[in-house]
């Protein structure tokens, strides 16, 4: 997800270009290439000035400026000219033309806002702020919906974008959270918050507690503010007071190790983490090791994580299993949800979907 923001200092969780079935390419003579589901299609035979992949559409805008959707099998046409921005995320486009915000959600065209302020936007919602109504608005479900006035102050201090659900801290010092169709108000006084699909973790400004709101409940992790934690899918990723490693997953609390990572990573459903010289994952619930090594190049998004070897081949790891995806080495790598796009030798380009190489 990602937030823009135009006048205020705003946060947010970026999503990559393109994700599960769906990927785009362009091969060594510029014509424009969807793969969807286990077969490519050439979209264009000029080269496109720009393009990005969701799960369930691609964008781009082509030779001439025009912005198109390949949605569902289809090539739509959406606008002929000055879409200043797009963004892709796994079920929505969202975009700017002119001055006008829209989001393209299931096939349906929807305008959001004019002169947007500033706007975030996550998998299945879009938060932003209208200075006419002075509301802060969420579009969920085919719905504008309200979730803080700012008839007087600015209705919010700070915000983050989740996959599902929006975190803001209003004029009051609240911490509210949108989460399907309802608001939460959780802690006085957030010191600092963070976002992801179906969580919040936070730290209490007041107590230094560390606190995690889980699927409409709140979890009193630790007595303490951690030294570090990032947030995923359905999990936090944190180091705790003492130097412990420990990861909350679909509400439980694992303890990877009782110090602190060389680094870690998070992003979806995978945390990838270095302990020692060995390359390790965390995923649906275990620790699995990859390497001996650190390598130097590495990708990970969804429950995928790509990386170059030590004799520069293309290897992954896709939901527990090993792949080796080449032989020689690789170019053009390009990971995001369960796709890998890569380009092998001088005109061979290459999709890892699914567990198979095309």
């Amino acid at each position: 997800m990602k937030l823009v923001p135009l006048i205020m200092a705003f946060f947010l969780l970026a999503k990559m270009s393109f994700t599960q079935n769906l990927a785009s390419f362009i091969d060594y003579r510029d014509y424009f290439y969807i793969f969807d589901n286990g077969s490519a299609q050439q979209l264009e035979h000029q080269p496109v000035k720009s393009y990005k992949t969701g799960k369930k559409c691609a964008a781009y805008i082509n030779n001439l400026g025009r912005f198109k959707v390949y949605f569902n099998g289809e090539l739509i046409e959406l606008e002929k000219h000055n879409v200043i921005e797009y963004f892709t995320t796994d079920n929505l486009v969202v975009y700017k033309v002119d001055n006008e915000l829209n989001v393209f959600d299931n096939g349906i065209v929807k305008s959001l806002v004019y002169f947007p302020e500033l706007y975030g936007f996550g998998d299945s919602v879009v938060a932003f702020y209208d200075k006419v109504s002075k509301y802060l608005n969420v579009y969920y479900n085919g719905r504008i919906i309200p979730i803080g006035e700012g008839l007087v102050d600015f209705p919010a201090k700070s915000m983050r974008v989740g996959d599902n659900l929006v975190a803001f801290k209003d004029k009051t010092d609240y911490l509210k959270i949108f989460y399907h169709g309802k608001i939460f108000e959780s802690i006085y006084f957030p010191q600092v918050f963070k976002t992801g699909r179906n969580v919040v973790a936070y730290i209490d400004g007041t107590s230094s507690e560390f606190g995690i709101f889980y699927n409409g409940d709140v979890f009193e992790t630790e007595p303490f503010k951690p030294i570090s934690f990032e947030v995923g899918n359905e999990m936090v990723v944190y180091v705790d007071y003492s130097g412990s490693f420990k990861v909350f997953h679909e509400g439980e609390v694992f303890s990877i190790s009782s110090f602190e990572p060389d680094f870690y990573l998070v992003r979806d459903d995978i945390v990838l983490f270095g302990d020692g010289n060995f390359f390790k994952v965390f995923f649906n619930g275990e620790v699995f090791t990859l390497e001996n090594y650190i390598p130097i190049k590495y990708y990970i998004d969804n429950d995928l994580v790509a990386y170059i070897d030590q004799f520069g081949f293309l290897r992954c790891f896709y939901q527990g299993e090993n792949h080796k995806l080449s032989d020689e080495k690789v170019s053009n790598v390009v990971v995001a949800g369960n796709t890998i796009s890569y380009k092998q030798g001088l005109n061979t380009n290459k999709v890892f979907s699914n567990g198979k190489i095309y």
